[in-house]
């Protein structure tokens, strides 16, 4: 049949308008919504990055400041003379001192809006003194825990008891477990802290979070539930870094964190926004963006019209003769009017839909033929040659005139013979199979006697009336006999044991010979695997496997592996129908 040639091809239709309707106006519209992002988004983290190293550096040099302070109030003349010599003071020139040092203090809390208050504890005289007063009291056990405590870290500053401490002894450093001469305690201002974290970034526009790494604490102005906590991780596992932005989702939200750590202080300022909040200068883009992807959704709507026209109509026209074919109407023909690639393809289906009508009867018929044969021809292939052996057993029986054991053995032979011999149909019941099997087991032990045991476990009733190719069972036990058991003195075992398991039977076959090498259990995986392939020669039990696939389908066959004996095991499984199982 001869095809006409088209006048226009509808490939350049299709390509030249997808070109031209989608990829200028998407092109431009990612273009657009990137660029906008990634220069608010830049322009933001830079701006929250210079806040954070700012209100840092301010807070730590304050810090630095307050800390001076405090080593010059440390060596202070009236505290040194009120913590080492106090007791040999007069009342009039204790009270004298202490008055002294209590402005000295005052005037030191009202030096920084950062001290919330200062105090200094004298265990020589029991006084703890503050810039407004004194009192009686020493906590021995607190200030060794401080002094501890104080062993174990390189910041100066400490959490205790819920406050915020700058802490100073004297003397520094002790070899026995006496008291400090003295202790100055600073305590700073928390609400402070927080006030002016609130400068740092509006309380509308998100938060900020001062993280001390060595005590595991923080200072918030803005509580969010969940996203303080995943704050918190955020910064702690990002310590020893100095300065790092970083994207955070808590509950379906964004938040862009800005973070500086100050190594000295051991502690980390971290702010947040939530990203949709600066991005609202990015609507106009936004806005833009949809305008474009509405008109192209307008022009697709247009352009899929035109081409439910051009192709949808002879596509379907199409499908559905090949659904026809599908369903074995092969008389079906189609047509096309336009000169395009659809003309073409509607003769090509045509010629295959001749062809296919004329060959495919023949060729099915052909299969089935050649299916039979094989069939026949692979239940044919079994090889009884452990014969010969028994016919010198039958021999040594008679020379030393044994008559019941040479009675009983051509028993066994005859029934064997009758079985193999008979020319019956190809499939037989399994209870007829598994008669046979035991006639060859007797055969066998008659030749080797007391050096093989064999368990045989009954066929489940319900399964022995299931048709199966005949000769599937003595191929498997006779290769046990042959190449695993034939060479053990004694001792050889051959289990045989049968189970039904998820709408199958199975068959498993071990034994402890000692022949079996990895080698050759991959090679005959290998055959097993190879059988479904055409000439490849099915003998033994390949010839098994190959004819249970014939009868039962792919799901069916052998299976070989190592047994816990040391031996081959072979697994069949034969499915079964709910009849069968019952």
């Amino acid at each position: 049949m001869q095809v006409q040639r088209r006048r226009f091809t509808i490939y350049p239709k299709l390509l030249i308008a997808f070109l031209t309707a989608i990829l200028p106006v998407y092109m431009l519209g990612i273009f657009l919504n990137q660029q906008v992002a990634n220069s608010l988004r830049e322009h933001i983290l830079q701006s929250m990055q210079s806040n954070v190293k700012f209100y840092l550096t301010s807070l730590t040099d304050e810090i630095q400041r307050i800390d001076k302070f405090k080593q010059s109030l440390v060596v202070d003349e009236d505290l040194m003379t009120l913590g080492a010599v106090a007791p040999a003071l007069s009342e009039n020139e204790l009270r004298e001192a202490i008055l002294r040092l209590e402005k000295k203090l005052s005037l030191f809390k009202d030096s920084s809006s950062y001290i919330a208050d200062v105090t200094c504890y004298i265990p020589s005289i029991d006084k703890r003194i503050k810039p407004d007063n004194y009192a009686d009291g020493v906590p021995v056990d607190e200030l060794s825990q401080i002094r501890s405590k104080m062993k174990h870290q390189t910041s100066p500053l400490l959490w205790w008891n819920n406050k915020l401490l700058l802490y100073s002894l004297y003397p520094e450093y002790s070899f026995s477990d006496r008291p400090p001469a003295y202790l100055v305690e600073i305590e700073i201002d928390q609400d402070m802290i927080v006030k002016d974290l609130n400068n740092v970034i509006d309380q509308g526009q998100g938060g900020a979070l001062l993280y001390f790494h060595n005590s595991n604490r923080y200072i918030v102005n803005h509580t969010i539930d969940g996203l303080t906590d995943e704050l918190q991780k955020l910064v702690s596992r990002e310590e020893g870094s100095n300065n790092y932005n970083e994207v955070l989702e808590h509950s379906g939200k964004r938040y862009l964190v800005s973070m500086q750590t100050s190594p000295e202080y051991e502690m980390t300022l971290a702010i947040y926004t939530p990203e949709a909040l600066i991005m609202s200068d990015f609507d106009k883009f936004n806005a833009l963006f949809w305008v474009l992807f509405m008109l192209s959704v307008i022009v697709i709507i247009l352009f899929s019209y035109w081409i439910f026209k051009a192709i949808r109509n002879p596509l379907r026209k199409m499908v559905d003769a090949f659904h026809r074919v599908e369903q074995g109407d092969l008389s079906i023909r189609t047509s096309h009017d336009s000169h395009d690639e659809f003309r073409d393809l509607s003769d090509q289906f045509n010629n295959m839909a001749h062809q296919l009508q004329s060959l495919i009867q023949e060729v099915y018929e052909q299969q089935i033929r050649s299916q039979q044969s094989e069939l026949k021809q692979l239940q044919s292939q079994i090889n009884p040659h452990f014969l010969y052996n028994s016919f010198f057993i039958l021999h040594q029986l008679i020379e030393f005139e044994d008559v019941d054991k040479a009675k009983e053995f051509v028993s066994y032979l005859g029934h064997y013979f009758q079985f193999i011999t008979r020319d019956a149909n190809s499939e037989l019941l399994l209870g007829q199979e598994v008669k046979h099997a035991e006639s060859y087991i007797n055969i066998q032990t008659m030749r080797f006697g007391d050096r093989i045991q064999v368990m045989l476990d009954p066929i489940p009733i319900a399964c022995e009336s299931l048709y199966v190719p005949r000769l599937i069972l003595q191929p498997i036990i006779e290769n046990a006999y042959m190449h695993g058991l034939e060479s053990k003195a004694s001792q050889g075992i051959l289990r045989i044991s049968n189970s039904v398991e998820n709408h199958s039977l199975y068959i498993r076959f071990e034994d402890n010979g000692i022949s079996l090498t990895d080698d050759g259990l991959s090679q005959l995986t290998d055959k097993l695997a190879m059988t479904a392939k055409s000439g490849i020669e099915t003998t033994g039990i390949v010839n098994v496997h190959r004819r249970l696939q014939i009868k039962f389908g792919s799901l069916s066959g052998l299976e070989v592996y190592r047994n816990d004996m040391g031996g081959l095991g072979v697994t069949m499984k034969i499915p079964l129908t709910k009849e069968d199982e019952r």
